[in-house]
Parts: structure tokens; sequence; C-alpha cells
């Protein structure tokens, strides 16, 4: 099962994307902070959240800090994050690595959207979840040795 974490102002891109996919449930990152058993068990799992200034938002932080660290991620087969802005994610997606590195696991995709992407936007950023390719956000040398040392290859 495909789950998607998001922010509340993501809600609709994360929702299309979930759309995409048969099997995928949204949470939004704050009812997990709350209640963090909400997020279940899942072998995929995708960040939708904007950018807040060059750094992500702190729900997100926490997320991944606190209820991600709680779970057995050796099963995860996919991971994704996707920066809603406009323009570069600065820091953002770098930060998401980092913190994912020391938790255990790595976004396979670490990527950019539009907040008004088109329909077409939203296809090619789901084929290149569902390809399974790998893309790391540049400069990341955590997530990078990270990938390394578990035998990732990274394009």
């Amino acid at each position: 099962m495909f789950i998607i974490v998001h922010t509340d102002k993501c809600t609709e891109i994360a929702r299309r994307i979930a759309g995409e996919f048969e099997d995928s449930r949204l949470v939004p990152v704050n009812s997990v902070l709350s209640d963090p058993e909400s997020l279940g068990d899942f072998d995929s799992l995708g960040l939708v959240f904007e950018r807040e200034g060059k750094d992500l938002p702190e729900s997100v932080r926490t997320f991944i800090k606190t209820v991600l660290r709680e779970y057995d991620l050796s099963g995860l087969q996919y991971m994704f994050s996707v920066c809603v802005c406009d323009g570069g994610p600065a820091h953002a997606l770098k930060i998401v690595e980092k913190f994912c590195a020391r938790v255990g696991c790595a976004p396979s995709l670490s990527t950019t959207i539009r907040p008004d992407a088109s329909e077409q936007d939203i296809a090619v950023l789901v084929r290149k979840i569902k390809s399974g390719e790998i893309q790391l956000a540049k400069g990341s040398l955590g997530t990078m040795w990270y990938m390394k040392a578990h035998g990732i290859k990274v394009k």
C-alpha cells in the first residue's frame, strides 16, 4: 500500500497523485502527529509538502524525526518526497533526505511540482514514481552514502 503523507496546504496535489495509484491512502501529517498509529502499515511512502522559506514545514520535520523513527523501515519498497513550490525547493528536499537517512530510509525520488500543476505535470511525476528510477536532490552526500551502503544504485 502507498501511504501519502501531506501537509494541509498540499492536500489537492497529494489527492491528485494518489488518484493515479490503485492502492493508496492519503494521510494528513497533523493527524499522524496526533495519532502515530493512524499511519498503519505500508510498503511505500510519499511525502508531499510545501516549502517554507528555504526549509520544510516543522510538521514534516517532526513526522520524520519522531513518527518514522518508530517504524521498521527495512521492508520499505519505495519512498518519494515532493516539494510543492514555485521555483526551486531551496534546501527543503535536502533536509528531508538528511532526516530520512538518520531514521533508516531514503527517498527514491525527490522532486518539485508547481502548485498549479497541470494533469500532464502530475502524469509525468507519477510515471517517475512508478518507474522506480532513483533521482535525488543534487548535493545530498548523506543520502548518497546511505543509498550506496544499502546497495542501491544511484543514477
